[in-house]
């Protein structure tokens, strides 16, 4: 009798350990291909910035060249591996429109804070000058979608925003 009720108390941990990897294989399967869609290869930021620029018409940005980037942004390294920014080819407009990919999507608050100290201080110099510049600087429009993220500052910055999260669906 105390035979079998050994060999019952081995069967059932050997059942729950046998339950258990089976869970952790499951989960471990489950994050990678969830990993692998996230970090998978989409578009470039400059065919996104191109698309928004051609389906809104703009025709005053001018692409900033990529090894500028930094001259306006001070992005930690190892914060993102692509960009494209454009901005208004004139010095009396605050207009932007910037994409942004991601390392990973966990780095967007390290991003977020170097937009925000980009805007705050292209904000600083048009508040004396031009209110509605100034305006728009204030109400600028930043979205995130996995990887990406826009940065847009103009007249048509929610309407930017919006066609950026529409490009993903």
């Amino acid at each position: 009798m105390n035979k079998i009720v050994m060999d019952r108390k081995k069967w059932m941990i050997f059942s729950v350990l046998v339950l258990a990897v089976a869970i952790a294989v499951f989960v471990s399967v489950f994050i990678v291909f969830k990993n692998r869609k996230e970090n998978a290869k989409g578009p470039a930021p400059s065919r996104i910035t191109e698309s928004i620029i051609s389906e809104m018409h703009y025709t005053d940005l001018v692409e900033v060249s990529p090894n500028q980037l930094y001259r306006h942004y001070s992005i930690p390294d190892g914060v993102i591996s692509d960009s494209s920014l454009y901005m208004s080819k004139s010095s009396d407009s605050a207009a932007e429109l910037a994409c942004f990919l991601l390392q990973d999507k966990s780095k967007f608050e390290e991003l977020k804070d170097a937009v925000t100290d980009h805007i705050n201080s292209k904000a600083a110099g048009f508040k004396g000058l031009n209110p509605t510049q100034y305006n728009f600087l204030k109400n600028y429009v930043i979205v995130q979608k996995g990887r990406y993220v826009l940065v847009s500052v103009g007249s048509n910055a929610s309407a930017d925003g919006k066609f950026f999260n529409d490009l993903f669906k």
